[in-house]
Order: structure tokens, then C-alpha cells, then sequence
């Protein structure tokens, strides 16, 4: 048993909490099984409340496997945890004192539903690249097309940080930091982005094109510079190696002109737009470009959607553009296309890439629609 399923039964209400009492033998009445407390430090549920001893308690409850968990995990310790009015445990090893007063307590373990839980380990157990290949093709397809719409968009909310963390209020060093993590792929996002911050923006006008490259060049790989860049090669085509993406990120840097008029652009128009221009300064090849609009252009449009600018939907602007680029190619695409599942966009390869990534590879079904789904038939 672990506390993450725990978490997934009281979430879903799937407990027949109307037949049961709590270890003492008292009968109490649910009232709100509370909110989930995913993210925050505190109680599992914040905002549930009871009837117990004809007394309506309003607090938050905590879930353990052990009831001895709790002073494994130090709770007793922590003030957060003095509001707690149930703790819903597995297997009540021991009463829990807090604040002065022995917790209500309810244990689960007699009533699991054995092969619900058979079933999440069959899913947690499964030595699958994708834990549920075997089973997704029982699962209707709105499932999986509702699961791709959240992963996009969790995406692009990752994706888009900068919008909220970012001090400078200057649109186009913000662009311009979506470009070099573009530019730098998943390897060197990190060298690219200490470059972009390495250059003195008051001095590139005084440049040649040439001058410029030299400059980037030697802010990028000689030990003069001091700025520590430690690149990776590995992964990288010949045809897309380090020195050359510099070159080829120092001449888009040094010819774009961030001018808003291309942010109101339709889709189709505005990858024209870029085209010409990676064309035109002879830095376009497929896999770069495509990389471009995915990885800068796209996750900057969405992250104007929570500014102030509003002449379009910069949301909308940003989806449409994934769905009109053409899907990728790389190992993640192939892990789903193996089980019937093709990508016909950068949209599908992009949600397909997150659900992986983010649920798949870290067994996290049951916060999946398609692991909901099988787990809920």
C-alpha cells in the first residue's frame, strides 16, 4: 500500500465512508471530504469537515499508510497539523496525540477494494515504457484526446516561467530568452541562456555582422571570457553542432528586430514571417526552425496571454500554431506510435512528449485520464 493511492481514493470519494466508523467504535458523519493539498506544505486536505459527538468540526484532514506516520513524518511537531480533525489511515499501528487530544481516527484496511488496488499495481509494477500499453486501446479515445488537451496545456505553462519570473518588463531580452533555450535544445539551454545575459546590448549596433559572430564566438568558448559555458556535445548532429548553433544564434540575434506588429500575425502568416527571415540570413534548416517555433515562439505567445496586451488571443494564437507545424520525430513519438498512437502535429508530438514525460515515466496514472479511466471502467 502507499499514501499516494490513499490520496487517489479519498480524492475520488471511492469509499463506502456511510458504512464505516472510526477505530474507537463512534459513529461520525462526513460532511466535506475537503480540498486536495497538492502542492503546498501542510495536511493532505485542507477545508473538511465532520459531524462527530454531535459537533460539527471544521479542519483538514490527514492520510497515512501507518497511523504511526505521523511522527514519522515529525507532524507532531508541526503547527500545521493542529487543525487536523481525521486522520485516515490504512493500518492504525498506534493512537496519535496532537495538540492535547487523541486524533479521530478511521482505518481503510478492510475496506479496499482488493482488485481496484490489483489493478493500480498491475499499472505501478508494469515494466513498460508506457504502463498502460497494454490496456489503452480499451479506453475510449475521448480519454486520450482529453488527457492530450491537459498536457498541452501544462506545457505551455512550464514552458512560459519566464512571463512570471522574469524582472525585465523588456519584450524582446524575453523573446530572446525563449530563443536561446531554443537554440540551445534540451543540452544546452543553460550555456545559451548565460551567453544571451554575457552580451552588452549597448555596444552591438557599433558591430559588423562578422565583428558580432567573433564577438559571441569568443564570449562563448574562450577561457578569456570567464563566463564558465560548459557545453555538451553529446546528441548533437554534425550537421547542428555547438560552434555552429552560436554562429547561427548570433546572426538571428543580431538581424531580428523585435518589432509587435509580427505578434498579431495569423499562424500561418507569422511562420512565413520567420522563415523568410532564417532564410534570408542563411540560418534555416528544418530541424532548427522547427525547434524555433516550438520551443520560443510558441511558449512566448502563450505567456503574453498573462499580460496586458490584449489586441489578440495569444492562448489561442499559440495552440494554433502547434497544430499547423508538422509532428516531430524523436524517440518519445515512437514509444507511442509503437502502440497506435500517431502524432499528426506538433500539437499531438508535444502532448504526447508531456504525458510521457510527466506521467508515464513517473507512474503518475492516477492523476491521468487514461490511468482514471482504466482504473474506473
Amino acid at each position: 500500500m502507499n499514501e499516494y493511492y490513499l490520496h487517489y481514493l479519498w480524492k475520488l470519494k471511492r469509499l463506502p465512508i456511510h458504512q464505516m466508523e472510526l477505530i474507537d467504535g463512534k459513529k461520525f458523519t462526513l460532511l466535506d471530504f475537503g480540498n486536495y493539498n497538492e502542492f503546498e506544505n501542510g495536511p493532505d486536505f485542507k477545508d473538511g469537515s465532520i459531524v462527530l459527538d454531535e459537533l460539527t468540526w471544521y479542519g483538514s484532514i490527514e492520510l497515512h499508510v501507518n497511523a504511526s506516520d505521523w511522527y514519522k513524518h515529525k507532524h507532531q511537531t508541526d503547527p500545521n497539523y493542529n487543525n487536523v480533525i481525521l486522520h485516515v489511515v490504512y493500518n492504525a499501528d498506534c493512537d496519535v496525540i496532537q495538540n492535547g487530544r487523541i486524533l479521530p481516527t478511521l482505518e481503510l484496511k478492510n475496506w479496499i477494494d482488493k482488485s481496484h488496488y490489483k489493478q493500480y499495481q498491475f499499472l505501478q509494477k508494469n515494466k513498460s515504457t508506457i504502463p498502460c500499453e497494454s490496456l489503452f486501446h480499451s479506453i475510449p479515445n475521448e480519454y486520450w484526446e482529453n488527457m492530450k488537451n491537459r498536457a498541452i496545456i501544462n506545457r505551455l505553462d512550464r514552458k512560459a516561467a519566464y512571463f512570471h519570473t522574469s524582472p525585465d518588463d523588456n519584450l524582446k531580452f524575453v523573446f530572446l530568452q525563449f530563443v536561446a533555450r531554443a537554440f540551445g535544445s534540451n543540452i544546452n539551454q543553460q550555456p545559451f541562456e548565460q551567453l544571451l545575459n554575457s552580451i552588452d546590448w549597448e555596444t552591438v549596433h557599433e558591430f559588423t555582422l562578422d565583428e558580432f559572430v567573433s564577438r559571441i564566438n569568443f564570449l562563448a568558448f574562450s577561457e578569456e571570457s570567464h563566463l564558465g559555458i560548459q557545453w555538451k556535445t553529446k546528441g548533437f548532429r554534425s550537421s547542428s553542432n555547438v560552434p555552429k548553433r552560436v554562429e547561427q544564434f548570433a546572426v538571428f540575434i543580431f538581424n531580428f528586430e523585435f518589432d509587435t506588429n509580427w505578434l498579431e500575425l495569423n499562424p500561418q502568416a507569422l511562420i512565413s514571417n520567420f522563415e523568410n527571415l532564417f532564410k534570408q540570413n542563411g540560418i534555416y534548416d528544418k530541424s532548427l526552425f522547427s525547434n524555433f517555433i516550438i520551443n520560443a515562439v510558441v511558449p512566448f505567445l502563450f505567456g503574453l496571454s498573462t499580460t496586458k496586451i490584449n489586441t489578440v488571443n495569444f492562448q489561442e494564437q499559440a495552440i494554433s500554431l502547434l497544430n499547423i507545424l508538422p509532428t516531430e520525430s524523436n524517440v518519445f513519438v515512437k514509444k507511442w506510435k509503437n502502440i497506435n498512437v500517431h502524432s499528426k502535429s506538433a500539437l499531438d508530438s508535444q502532448a504526447a512528449l508531456e504525458i510521457y514525460q510527466q506521467f508515464c515515466s513517473r507512474k503518475q496514472c492516477l492523476n491521468c485520464t487514461v490511468g482514471i479511466k482504466i482504473l474506473n471502467p
